[in-house]
């Protein structure tokens, strides 16, 4: 789901921004002067937000056999180990997307199969925030070996595990079932509430953590601006660890990936850290107020957004 500042971003744009859009509208198989189509799309955004429009836009074009531009510049450089493949061209700049046409989606966190009716023969912006992972299922192999981190952020992550388990009294991570816990708060209770987000309660966090409560040698790993609510809310649970907010997103994000399994809350950040492990996600059922502007954002019964095999609660 869409942070503050990203939102921003689309929120009022320049009239010649929505006059490319209005032509884009009315005559989407318009050329730029080459036959080959590509696709470009944001390189800014929150590191939740970023994934999807980056996984988005790679499995469409996938999907269409075309090529998806994106330069050095993109944030996703810092954390991943993105490279050229069939798909995917890593440009020096910018310039090869400028004077593209947009086209945009009509729902954030939803699938819109009208936005794949175009003739993959020009260039073409993809925008706003592609929260679907229906736009991407036929590429899940490739992004996989596209999205691994960077070896200092794997290096941490690693050592970071076998201190846990260490001072749990086990001998090395292998002997531990960790489960990755994400909670996020903040500003969905503040200024941008008004749009209809809902947090997780701490009721759904101790029904999330029961279902794992079978497993052996469990460790609960926390990943939140949160820290100290998350604390007051899971005070009696012995066999947990709390990652400092100053690690960074990054960090977090690789750490929950490292998980075994995770309980995740709401927002797009704890969503890629579920998909990114691999394993059994837990998912907050109601992230959006009924009747809300955000409800309307998604599908009737949200699993454009959540993956069908992940558990709702």
């Amino acid at each position: 789901m869409r942070s503050k500042g990203f939102r921003k971003q689309f929120a009022h744009p320049s009239p010649k921004y929505q006059a490319r859009i209005k032509s884009n509208t009315s005559n989407g198989l318009r050329r730029t002067g080459s036959r080959i189509g590509f696709l470009c799309g944001s390189v800014t955004g929150n590191l939740g937000n970023r994934l999807f429009v980056f996984a988005s836009i790679y499995g469409i074009a996938k999907m269409k056999n075309i090529t998806y531009f994106i330069p050095r510049h993109d944030t996703l450089f810092s954390v991943f180990n993105l490279f050229n493949d069939s798909h995917l061209i890593i440009a020096k700049d910018s310039r090869k997307c400028k004077g593209t046409f947009f086209r945009k989606e009509r729902k954030c966190c939803g699938y819109d199969p009208k936005l794949l009716n175009f003739q993959a023969n020009t260039g073409y912006t993809l925008i706003t925030y592609l929260q679907s992972w229906k736009y991407f299922e036929g590429a899940t192999k490739n992004l996989r070996k596209q999205l691994t981190f960077k070896n200092d952020i794997q290096l941490w992550v690693n050592h970071t595990l076998e201190k846990i388990s260490k001072g749990q009294n086990y001998s090395h991570r292998d002997d531990v079932i960790f489960i990755g816990v994400h909670v996020r708060r903040g500003d969905m209770l503040t200024s941008v509430s008004a749009y209809g987000y809902q947090v997780a309660t701490p009721n759904y966090l101790h029904r999330a953590i029961n279902r794992f409560i079978h497993l052996p040698n469990v460790i609960y790993v926390v990943c939140s601006l949160e820290i100290q609510w998350v604390k007051q809310q899971l005070q009696n649970i012995t066999n947990i660890y709390y990652s400092d907010p100053k690690h960074g997103a990054h960090k977090d994000l690789a750490l929950l990936a490292a998980c075994d399994h995770v309980i995740t809350t709401v927002g797009t950040f704890g969503w890629w850290g579920g998909w990114l492990s691999s394993g059994n996600v837990t998912y907050f059922k109601w992230p959006a107020k009924p009747g809300s502007g955000l409800r309307k954002q998604f599908s009737k019964d949200y699993m454009d957004f959540f993956l069908p095999q992940w558990t709702g609660i």
